[in-house]
């Protein structure tokens, strides 16, 4: 039986400073020699994903944006993308407007990242922002207005404020019928992301393809989030760190150590292993 092993980063896999550990490289890298089938599911893009497990062997796609897009690490090429219409475009942005916030949009054309913005409200935005620059060399422009006919297709809304200043924006945004929304605390600090993608489009949907692109039998995935619920929800076995919310743990199979202690690639091992010694 091939099983499909798919972890969220933040929160579970990447430890507390959102790093992949040595401990955990290598038990993922030893095990991809013997035939191990891993990937991840994350709200994170390639431009970041890429550097950050620079030291693990990724050779399966990865299911990036909470399953907007899903992309071949070895080719450095996007499979798959889901795109929001332009019009929808066109009534986010004037829902910022109204509540005088300015969110990132992301467009994607030519297997490469775009992400536009009018200006960058708040501190935790703004560090997002530097961050990504310095760090991952990820394309950012200021612009004026949004040209959603001429940048590629328009795929991902996301900004960061305190959860009060984004409640308001939160519940309208849940009204429009062409999107899904998610609303959640950040792993690092003490603000809220709020994202929008395509509606229907998740990292259970996106999971499912991938089960089926890879042919494998079985999904075993892990996840802290509100937004790996429907990661959960498209598993075969389904595995909440220690430190995921409550939501998350009602939910799943069992409940494994956290991200500080390599809990991911502990049971991973463990489970590889047993399964090789049924076969």
């Amino acid at each position: 039986m091939r099983t499909l092993f798919l972890t969220d980063l933040d929160g579970t896999f990447l430890d507390p400073a959102a790093r992949v550990s040595a401990e955990s490289a290598e038990i993922i890298n030893t095990l991809t020699k013997k035939g191990l089938l891993f990937s991840v599911a994350t709200a994170r893009t390639y431009a970041t994903v890429i550097p950050i497990f620079s030291q693990v062997d990724l050779r399966l796609p990865l299911v990036l944006m909470n399953g907007v897009c899903i992309y071949d690490p070895i080719e450095r090429q996007t499979i798959s993308v889901h795109s929001i219409p332009p019009e929808t475009g066109k009534e986010i942005d004037n829902l910022f407007k109204k509540y005088g916030k300015n969110p990132l949009l992301y467009f994607e054309k030519n297997s490469r990242l775009n992400v536009k913005y009018k200006a960058l409200d708040n501190g935790h935005i703004r560090s997002y922002v530097t961050d990504r620059k310095a760090f991952f060399n990820k394309a950012f422009e200021h612009v004026s207005t949004f040209d959603f006919k001429n940048s590629g297709d328009f795929v991902y809304v996301v900004t960061l404020d305190e959860k009060e200043a984004l409640e308001g924006i939160y519940g309208e945004m849940k009204k429009i019928k062409s999107i899904d929304c998610n609303f959640y605390s950040d792993n690092y600090t003490d603000c809220y992301f709020l994202e929008a993608m395509c509606a229907g489009i998740n990292k259970g949907r996106a999971a499912a393809e991938l089960k089926k692109r890879l042919g494998a039998d079985r999904l075993i995935v892990f996840g802290d989030n509100i937004n790996d619920i429907p990661l959960f929800e498209a598993s075969d076995e389904c595995y909440a760190v220690r430190n995921a919310c409550d939501e998350l743990k009602k939910i799943a199979t069992g409940v494994i150590g956290s991200n500080s202690d390599n809990a991911v690639a502990k049971f991973i091992e463990k489970r590889f292993s047993e399964d090789r010694q049924v076969l």
